[in-house]
């Protein structure tokens, strides 16, 4: 039987999606290469013609998931200013429905602890994808210079994916609510105030 020339990329494909929702939902080390092949509605014995090890799947499941994340997809706006768009960002990431949503959300809550025991590899991939959000994001802050936006940047993802990490380790949902606002307060102070409306005509 011929196979279309697109199968194995959309296989592969396949195994990202579940990838990304089992590791999510079971870490790297519970989140077995049988849990996501069977996520995938794949068999195991697949998987290695696809991927060298379960940590190289790791790793381009995380750099997938955060390209296509809503920290950089919000930055596609363009009926917004930089710093309009740097508050919808954050008003989108750091919410209840995104701490709600661990399946589906932002990757890095979830996983960027599982970084050190993934391999060389992928906290090399992480801190280039990470360099790839620093880029995007810093044209769109306050700095005085290029070094000073990119600090910025490096912050703003640090209070965002620490603030969601923290939002969804506490049981009590007042007192989660409470660390996404206040890091929303804060990057509000950092980006300065929202621009006051236009008078009516």
């Amino acid at each position: 039987m011929r196979y279309p020339a697109d199968q194995k990329q959309k296989t592969r494909q396949r195994i990202l999606n579940a990838a990304a929702i089992v590791f999510r939902r079971q870490g790297l080390r519970a989140g077995s290469v049988d849990t996501i092949m069977g996520e995938a509605g794949l068999t195991a014995g697949g998987f290695y013609s696809h991927f060298a090890s379960k940590e190289a799947l790791f790793a381009e499941t995380l750099v997938e998931s955060i390209r296509q994340s809503r920290v950089l997809t919000g930055l596609q706006d363009e009926d917004l200013s930089g710093a309009e768009r740097i508050r919808s960002i954050v008003a989108k990431y750091l919410n209840s429905s995104h701490r709600r949503a661990i399946e589906q959300g932002c990757a890095m809550p979830p996983l960027l602890s599982e970084l050190p025991r993934a391999g060389e590899s992928a906290r090399q991939a992480f801190e280039d994808v990470l360099g790839e959000m620093v880029s995007a994001l810093a044209p769109h802050l306050p700095g005085h210079d290029d070094g000073a936006a990119s600090d910025q940047a490096l912050a703003l993802i640090a209070v965002m994916v620490g603030g969601m990490t923290l939002a969804r380790a506490v049981a009590d949902d007042a007192l989660s609510d409470r660390i996404l606002a206040a890091c929303r307060q804060l990057v509000e102070s950092a980006v300065g105030p929202e621009p006051a409306a236009k008078p009516q005509m």
